[in-house]
């Protein structure tokens, strides 16, 4: 049977069915980082799982855990095998805390309450003035984490780190340094990537002292030990002097214009008259449709507003590089695989 409008009832594509599933999508979200919290992917060792036997493992009720994975059944997150007995596909282990690729810190960092709170506020939000959130660098939030809660953030960090890594490294050519700086490079996902990537190349990641055993064993397990140091530390106060790089992965975004002017200041003071600065960042779009980049684009922006910062265009970041005493040389479009769209850029910058 097909409805007037074209649709079918197997296929429900209806508007208010597609405006439906909008409304309702934290649902979803909220399922899957419950099921990231009570580690659900990890229990699911083998196929067809009883629902009883999961439940046990994770110290749920059968009768409400089987309602949780009904509905990661309808999202191929696992296949529901009749009998209450479910396996977990290709999608679901991305949730499991062992796989190469997992998303597992990820769910558990958007689970967390101060994220939720933030989301929660937007309405009030909406009402004030742009970037009136994380204004100052004595107010900052990575400083002031929970150990607990930090290294969820930087576990969840570094997905995101890998992912872009060998599209920046595919984009921009590390070869002409021997030297290069990531600063607030979280656990060295990135610059051991660049590193490893780039033979005769010297890096120092700079971070947080909370962060910097984290960075070491990171580096040493990436075979580049030999080539990186680790210095803790505030960008605010001062960056590591005379790098020919310096890299900054998603930093600038987090930070309203002023504090990001005091952190390139920083930069351009350490700089050599012929090193480059290299921010890896989002490039706001002058118009958004519904490509993929945009979508991410526009959920990050969004976000950055709840957080105090925001994404830039183009002419925003030429314009807050210059007020640093930095101009702006190139953006480079990058490609990360786990999107297959450019929903980053490597901006080039030098001394004015």
């Amino acid at each position: 049977m097909t409805h007037t409008d074209g649709t079918t009832p197997e296929s429900p594509t209806t508007t208010a069915a597609a405006v439906f599933q909008m409304i309702t999508g934290h649902y979803l979200s909220t399922a899957i980082s419950t099921a990231a919290r009570i580690n659900l992917a990890d229990t699911m060792d083998a196929p067809a799982i009883s629902h009883h036997v999961l439940a046990e493992r994770t110290g749920t009720h059968p009768d409400s855990l089987i309602r949780l994975l009904q509905l990661f059944a309808t999202t191929g997150l696992v296949t529901d095998d009749g009998d209450g007995r479910f396996t977990l596909t290709p999608a679901g282990r991305l949730l499991r805390t062992d796989d190469e690729e997992s998303l597992h810190a990820v769910a558990l960092m958007h689970a967390s309450s101060g994220h939720m709170q933030r989301w929660f506020a937007l309405g009030d939000q909406l009402t004030e003035a742009p970037k009136a959130g994380r204004a100052e660098p004595s107010s900052n939030p990575f400083a002031q984490m929970p150990p607990h809660v930090a290294a969820v953030f930087n576990r969840a960090m570094s997905f995101f780190a890998r992912h872009t890594a060998g599209a920046v490294i595919e984009g921009y050519d590390f070869g002409r340094f021997r030297t290069v700086v990531d600063v607030g490079g979280g656990e060295g996902t990135l610059l051991a990537a660049v590193l490893k990537a780039t033979p005769g190349l010297h890096g120092t990641l700079l971070e947080l002292p909370s962060a910097v055993e984290a960075g070491r064993q990171a580096l040493a397990e990436a075979g580049v030990a030999d080539r990186s140091e680790v210095i803790g530390g505030d960008f605010f106060d001062s960056v590591p002097p005379g790098r020919d790089a310096y890299l900054l992965k998603n930093i600038v975004h987090d930070w309203d214009d002023e504090p990001s002017r005091t952190l390139l200041r920083n930069i351009r003071d350490a700089m050599k008259e012929d090193s480059r600065l290299l921010l890896v960042e989002t490039v706001r779009p002058d118009r958004f449709g519904p490509t993929v980049a945009d979508r991410l684009a526009a959920y990050s922006n969004l976000g950055m507003l709840l957080n105090g910062g925001s994404e830039r265009s183009e002419q925003e970041y030429a314009e807050l590089l210059a007020s640093a005493g930095l101009t702006l040389r190139a953006v480079v479009p990058v490609y990360p695989v786990w999107t297959g769209a450019p929903t980053g850029s490597v901006i080039e910058a030098v001394r004015s």
